[in-house]
């Protein structure tokens, strides 16, 4: 989890919200000041838009993580030559030292969730809470006067509950 800031349009106020990492939700919101409601197109709507790439590929993982991988071999390789036989070593290098591993680890662990279903069982759950806010058609009408491709489904007049 993490936040999101955006400022009303409206009155100006920075509204600070929870949200999950992909920023799946309603892009609009209401402002906490003045009960406006506003867009903030960083938020996806998985009914309309889809997933975002990072939650369903892994090949995406599978080469990051070899890639830190192998910076990180280089790194290594750097550290030792520059420590054995120039009898110092950088700031530079221990930050790859330590930012690498973490990279790399951090690669094999989303590759795993996504392999393993996990991140699709999250997916599905973010699907749900989408679908359930098509229901609502004045919510539908809001998506499409903000410029948004609602699909066939959700544009029937009993929020799509039949099709």
């Amino acid at each position: 989890m993490g936040y999101s800031e955006a400022k009303c349009p409206h009155c100006g106020k920075m509204n600070r919200e929870m949200c999950n990492a992909y920023m799946y939700g309603s892009p609009i919101r209401t402002c906490r000041k003045c009960g406006q409601k506003y867009l903030n197109r960083r938020y996806r709507e998985p009914a309309v838009q889809g997933f975002d790439q990072r939650t369903t590929d892994p090949n995406l993982y599978k080469k990051s993580g070899i890639i830190c991988a192998a910076l990180l071999v280089l790194a290594v390789i750097w550290y030792r030559f520059t420590t054995r036989n120039l009898g110092y070593y950088t700031n530079y290098q221990v930050g790859f030292l330590v930012m690498l591993p973490i990279a790399t680890v951090g690669s094999i662990i989303q590759y795993i969730r996504i392999v393993s279903g996990s991140m699709d069982k999250a997916n599905h759950k973010f699907l749900a809470e989408s679908e359930e806010r098509m229901k609502d058609k004045e919510y539908v009408a809001e998506l499409l006067a903000n410029g948004y491709k609602v699909p066939e489904k959700y544009l029937d007049n009993d929020g799509g509950e039949n099709g």
